[in-house]
């Protein structure tokens, strides 16, 4: 095992230091550890074991690779890619006005901007906008013009930005807050970063419909926590506000979207239902017991929809590849033999790799639109299913498209 790995034995949320092990997928390569075609390294692998804290119901893992190898300077992922990503981010934006009592003049610090997407929206309505990234994708925000920050966010670099720029008004993290390492650190940073009126916006994979779903794939390197609302009710405590409203947006599978922030100074309902989702979270634990059944389902279920394909018609294409899918592929056991190629949208930083572990290229759209386009495909990027079938509709694609997780391979197979 890596020994710069970092093993947590207490929950990082709430202190607790009886953690549950509840989940244990074995080995997987880090998901954006893609290695260009031709080269014969080999991807390091490490362990994904989750533990469960009873506390304030998070989901750790026990083991978190450094930041600075799951998020290197090659870093591949760009948020404009993916339609669903860039109309959740403008949902985001909407949701923040219409509770911001005013929203002229207004400096925006998104924390792990990657190519500054979420911040364009912002950008629109004549904000000043800053940006946090600690891989390449930074270069992406800045050449659009917001203020950016090429490093991980620490209590100095929160006060770089204060000193140079004041308190943000608003500060976001949109599917990065799972990606935070050092978990203590960042909510210090925060208290340096916050003045009375800073909202913070924080949108996340949402522990409930990862269980519900059984979206386990959602637990990968990148991920060294995932969050219930309790969690969040914790981590406001810490940091001496309120959650003010809580959403819970289809998009990634399904996410948890909470505002925070001083009470009295925003234009915020209150909460309703709140009885019912904390009972709902009081189950979390028991439904990690029926998880690995469903794992074990799926794996028995999509083999041998795989290996159908494949004596009918050979080694089969698959479209996109979010880093996610690399736990399902090696929990498949598929290579180079079962899918031929894997095809990303022009401009990818993913093209002209191997999918990790495996010797399964990563192609471009151009050469899967003058494929025949009536074989069958595996999307990788289930969680954007209606996305991805209507892109292949447009593109002319007649042929069946086969997720490679849904939920219906659950359902089926427990009836």
């Amino acid at each position: 095992m890596n020994n710069r790995m970092n093993e947590i034995n207490s929950c990082e949320v709430c202190g607790n230091d009886n953690l549950f092990p509840v989940l244990n997928l074995g080995l997987h390569p880090m998901c954006d550890d893609l290695v260009k075609v031709g080269d014969n390294r080999k991807c390091k692998e490490y362990p994904i074991e989750i533990l469960f804290c009873k506390e304030c119901l998070t989901g750790h893992q026990r083991y978190q690779v450094p930041k600075d190898e799951l998020f290197p300077s090659s870093y591949h992922y760009r948020s404009r890619f993916t339609a669903d990503v860039l109309k959740g981010m403008e949902s985001l934006v909407e949701a923040t006005f219409s509770r911001y009592n005013n929203t002229q003049n207004l400096k925006i610090l998104d924390i792990g901007c990657n190519d500054g997407s979420l911040l364009d929206f912002f950008k629109k309505s004549g904000a000043t906008t800053i940006g946090i990234e600690p891989t390449g994708a930074y270069i992406d925000a800045k050449e659009k013009g917001h203020i950016t920050y090429n490093n991980f966010l620490s209590n100095a670099l929160a006060e770089s930005i204060v000193n140079e720029h004041g308190n943000p008004d608003i500060i976001t993290f949109t599917n990065v807050f799972a990606h935070i390492e050092n978990l203590n650190e960042v909510l210090n940073s925060l208290k340096i970063l916050m003045k009375k009126d800073t909202l913070i916006v924080i949108e996340n994979h949402y522990l409930g419909s990862v269980l519900e779903r059984s979206q386990f794939d959602t637990f990968y390197h990148e991920h060294p926590r995932t969050y219930s609302y309790t969690s969040f009710l914790y981590m406001a405590k810490s940091l001496g506000i309120e959650i003010l409203d809580v959403e819970f947006p289809s998009r990634y599978g399904g996410n948890i979207r909470v505002f925070l922030g001083n009470e009295g100074l925003f234009k915020f309902p209150k909460i309703t239902n709140l009885e019912s989702l904390i009972k709902k979270e009081s189950y979390f634990f028991d439904n990690f017991k029926s998880l690995d059944k469903n794992i074990n389902n799926w794996i028995n279920n999509k083999t041998f929809i795989i290996n159908n394909l494949i004596e009918k018609y050979g080694p089969i294409k698959a479209k996109a590849f979010p880093g996610r899918a690399a736990i399902l592929i090696k929990m498949l056991k598929l290579d180079e033999n079962s899918i031929s190629a894997v095809y990303e949208k022009h401009g990818s930083l993913k093209i002209g790799h191997y999918l990790p572990g495996t010797h399964i290229p990563i192609c471009s759209d151009e050469d899967l639109i003058s494929l025949n386009k009536e074989l069958p495909i595996i999307n990788l990027a289930w969680h954007i299913s209606k996305e991805i079938n209507s892109y292949m509709l447009n593109i002319g694609y007649s042929g069946t498209i086969i997720d490679i997780l849904s939920e219906e391979d659950f359902e089926f197979l427990e009836q």
